[in-house]
């Protein structure tokens, strides 16, 4: 089903051309610059056995439409180790019906039979307003409907890599900004890169300093104080002075112990009362 635009829309998709045509410029300039330091920090990781960093949602009905993207996505998953889990919906009602919001990339095209592709996503911003949109699509005038679903982007088929490269790392900044920052871990066997809200707490032994997840334990050298400093805005805390805690993981605190993801750690008598406080306003902020 297509989305017809009226003449004022159609004034609106001239703008909204103008301003991807400058985000490009933009974009192309900085990946001719530093291509892997822009990318990596904008979201990157090694992958483990078992284990993706980002899923994105592809809804499209043409497989051959569907294998392009995918094929974009491994290509620039080769090149930056992102680890990907791609999920295929071959119908806007297949997708909403299985996805459980848990895509955090999602690229909609906009013609599809049944529900289509703006439709799709006014019910999927009922329940995700923060997923990241990018709309698929053969016609530029059609993104214009972007504005109405918040749509970031739109992808113009057939799908070019250059300029695929481009959108999905602008869509990789995006997340990252929705889901904290990423955490560059250089350990014996190679960089790790990690989403800080991943991270149950960080502790010092010595001069080395031990991420702690649900995944594993990571080990690296550093100094606690820097990332104390560095993280105790997205809601990390010293509860004594070998624990930089994720309060987002906090399970309970009971006397002088506080349940961090599977583990109890020791709260320092005169941290107690700063460590209960950081507590309470984080979570009476939302604990995001």
């Amino acid at each position: 089903m297509g989305v017809f635009l009226s003449a004022q829309r159609a004034e609106k998709c001239s703008e909204l051309s103008s301003l991807h045509e400058n985000w490009t410029g933009k974009s192309e300039k900085l990946l001719n610059e530093t291509p892997e330091r822009f990318v990596l920090q904008s979201y990157g990781r090694t992958k483990r056995k078992g284990e993706s960093v980002l899923k994105i949602a592809i809804v499209e009905d043409d497989e051959a439409a569907k294998q392009q993207l995918e094929q974009c996505l491994d290509q620039y998953d080769a090149e930056y180790h992102c680890g990907f889990e791609i999920t295929w919906y071959p119908s806007g009602t297949e997708f909403l019906e299985q996805w459980n919001q848990n895509a955090e990339i999602v690229f909609m095209d906009v013609e599809m039979p049944g529900l289509n592709g703006v439709d799709t996503a006014r019910k999927m911003r009922e329940t995700a307003p923060d997923a990241v949109l990018m709309f698929v699509t053969n016609l530029a005038q059609y993104a214009i409907a972007g504005y109405e679903v918040n749509a970031l982007d739109f992808v113009l088929k057939p799908v070019n890599y250059f300029s695929f490269k481009l959108k999905i790392t602008r869509a990789l900044e995006a997340a990252q900004k929705n889901h904290g920052s990423i955490l560059q871990v250089n350990t014996d066997h190679g960089t790790e890169y990690i989403k800080a809200t991943e991270v149950w707490y960080i502790e010092v032994q010595s001069h080395d300093l031990l991420y702690h997840t649900a995944h594993g334990v990571l080990k690296t050298s550093g100094a606690l104080k820097k990332l104390e400093e560095k993280l105790q805005p997205e809601g990390f805390f010293r509860c004594n002075y070998c624990y930089l805690v994720n309060l987002r993981h906090v399970q309970y605190l009971h006397g002088n112990v506080v349940a961090v993801g599977s583990d109890e750690l020791q709260v320092s008598r005169n941290r107690r009362k700063d460590f209960l406080l950081r507590m309470t306003q984080f979570y009476g902020t939302g604990g995001k």
